[in-house]
Formats: C-alpha cells, structure tokens, sequence
C-alpha cells in the first residue's frame, strides 16, 4: 500500500446530487449515477458533472453532511466487461485508509483497560531487541518508530510470525520519536498488539467493536457475506501487473484483456490479506458503510469524546501545515476553529480518499478504479471547491 498525503489544496467539502442515469450499454465511458439522496441543479455542480463525464474518470463519488446524502454519483463501471456501475454499495478495497480502523481499535481497547497508547513492545513481544523495546504504541501509530515503509508486496504470501520476526529484526530508519516515517509495517505490528491484547483475531475484534455497532455489515477481510456482482474490479494498465492475473485464474495471460480482478481474487490467506497488508490496509467496505462510520465517531457511539481527541490530535507534522494524528492526516485553519482530516491509499488499480470536515460534520469519500493521479487530483479539486463555495459558510 502506498500512501496518498493528498496534497491538493485541502479546502472545505460540502455537496451535490444528480439524478440517476440509465444504463446505455453502447457507452461504456458515460455517467452512472447511484439513486440519489438530493438532486441539486446548480450551475458549478452540473459543470463539474460534465468534467467528470469527459474526462475518463471510473468510481464512486459520495458527500454527505450528518445524516443527509448531498451527494452520490457513480461514473463509469465498477465492472466493464458486466457493464456494473458503480454504487455506493460498490464493495471497494479501502486500501490505507485501513489505518483510521486499527487506530480505532487500539484506543478502544484503552478505553477497556487492555492496554494503554503509552505501552511498549516489549509488553506484547517477546525477544524484542534493545533498541526497540521503547518503542510504544504511540510511535507506532503516529509513523514515528522508526520503521522502514514495507515489509512484502500486498499478496506476497507472509504470515503473522514472519511479519514479527522480520520487523523486529529489521534496520530502524530513525530513532524512535525522532522522525516521521510512514510504515506499513508499523501498523501491521498495531494489528498483531490488537490480537494479543484482546485475545481475538484482528478482523473478529473490529467486526465486533467498530463494525456492528455503527452498522457496517459490509465491511471486513472475509466475515461479511458477499457476492462476487458486489465487488470492485481493477485493471492493469503495466505489464508489470499480469502475473496477477495468474494469482486471480482471470482474464488472458497473453494480453486480450487488461481485467486484474477484484481484491478477493488476488492471493490472501484464509483470515484475510498476507501479514504485509493486515492491519495496515487492504480492508474492504462500501461507501455507504464508511458514511455510517463518520456517523458513528460523530456521536460517540464507537470512541468516547477523549478517544477521539486521541484520533484527531496533530501530533508530527508531516509537511508544511499537515500533522499525523492516529491513522489520518490532520489539517486546521490558522484560527484552529475548523479540522479537516484526510486519508487516502493507492495501489496500480485502485485510488481512494476520505475528506472530513470535523466540525462542519461534512464527509467527501471518492473511489476510483482508473487511478490517474494528475488527472483525478485535478477533477476531485474542482469539486471541492465547489463544495467550499456552495456550502460551506
């Protein structure tokens, strides 16, 4: 997983709606809109609307603020070959945006005595190495241990033991609390910590917990019951990708077609995604279940409100005017009276990113399956800055 910092200009989000298209089979580019909550006719929304038809953009589009849905488009295909649109109930792979659930349950596991941010490794280890045994929670969670970024490639085979063994064995980039070094691997350890803590696997402990009391049944590693029309596909666009599709058993390993598959296709083990992936990404859910849980950590039905401080604390700064709280980049205007926190992840066949005004109660979640950064970055602006304008006061 590869993290998206998401440095456009990070402004405030609000919303729009456009009606629902019917399917033209003739067009496979055309927009595809998900039932709407609102429809809204402005000018700058039906403009940006337009952009998005032509530009080649695929996925899901999805803003809402409390309860209300102000905004809900698909455009394009989830599945080209099906011709599948997208919906908001798309099952789409959430990549690091993974972390925000894993912080989560660490501080939820605080909050029942299990364990404490300030705790070491050494307490959860054992043969943990000098120059790590310090290293506590907080570090872990905020990219400041000193872990290098990754351990295997996402569906390289890598269990639990050897994800432990390499980590604790490996080079340390830093010293611990010296500097901000994004790492996977520091967030897989996070997932291991959650299983020794609470005597559970890490998805069982996050579908019991974070999942089913915000109403999220459709997301997990292999809990939730799923069709295979449900699930986002990915296409490759490097040749670099087709043994892949060896993995998956789909598509032509000759070049007749670019279809990758869906996450599900791709080589996991029986608990979910290789131990280079858990805990630091490959959760999947539905945009429909993430708006829940911004529902959820806003009524303090999943994190007390002192958990959530934790969350959303700028702890290290990242770059200019952008901090590291606990799984999500935080930003705030120079009078610190409006947050906005973001997080994103990418991989060659999926791009996704969360957009939340904390104290504007707006969520802006987009999905892609044709990740063209330039491009998208440029098109997703736009619609923030229609948000900011339209919206937000």
């Amino acid at each position: 997983m590869r993290i998206v910092i998401g440095l456009l200009s990070l402004t405030l989000i609000a919303s729009c709606s456009i009606a629902k298209n019917k399917i033209d089979e003739r067009e496979s580019d055309r927009l595809f809109a998900s039932t709407p909550s609102h429809v809204d006719t402005r000018q700058p929304l039906i403009d940006w609307y337009e952009d998005a038809k032509t530009s080649g953009f695929s996925g899901m589009v999805l803003v809402a603020k409390g309860q209300t849905k102000l905004f809900e488009q698909g455009i394009g295909y989830a599945d080209k070959e099906d011709k599948r649109p997208f919906t908001a109930d798309t099952v789409v792979d959430i990549l690091s945006m993974t972390k925000q659930f894993t912080a989560a349950a660490i501080l939820k596991l605080e909050e029942q005595g299990a364990l404490s941010v300030h705790d070491t490794l050494e307490q959860f280890f054992h043969n943990v190495p000098a120059e790590k045994q310090g290293i506590t929670l907080h570090q872990l969670l905020t990219h400041t241990a000193g872990f290098k970024a990754n351990y295997k490639g996402d569906y390289t085979p890598a269990t639990r033991q050897q994800l432990e063994q390499h980590a604790l064995n490996s080079r340390l980039r830093s010293r611990p609390g010296e500097a901000f070094n994004y790492s996977n691997i520091g967030y897989s350890l996070l997932a291991l910590v959650i299983e020794k803590a609470s005597n559970q696997s890490y998805e069982a402990f996050l579908h019991e917990h974070l999942f089913l009391p915000a109403g999220m049944n459709n997301t997990g590693y292999r809990i939730p019951s799923w069709s295979e029309q449900d699930f986002i596909v990915g296409y490759q666009r490097d040749s670099r990708y087709r043994h892949h599709r060896l993995l998956a058993g789909v598509g032509s390993v000759f070049g007749r077609s670019d279809r990758w598959g869906t996450p599900l296709e791709q080589s996991w083990a029986k608990d979910g995604p290789w131990w280079s992936l858990h805990g630091n990404g490959g959760l999947l859910s539905t945009l429909n279940d993430l708006h829940l849980w911004y529902l959820a950590l806003a009524n303090n039905s999943i994190l007390s409100e002192t958990s959530k401080d934790k969350l959303y604390s700028p702890y290290v700064e990242v770059t200019s005017g952008i901090f590291y709280g606990y799984g999500w980049m935080i930003r705030s205007n120079q009078a610190g009276t409006r947050r906005l926190i973001n997080h994103g992840g990418g991989n060659p066949f999926f791009d996704m990113d969360i957009y939340h005004y904390v104290d504007d109660g707006v969520v802006f979640l987009y999905v892609t399956n044709t990740p063209r950064p330039m491009q998208q970055h440029s098109l997703i602006s736009k619609l923030l800055n229609v948000v900011r304008h339209e919206y937000i006061q």
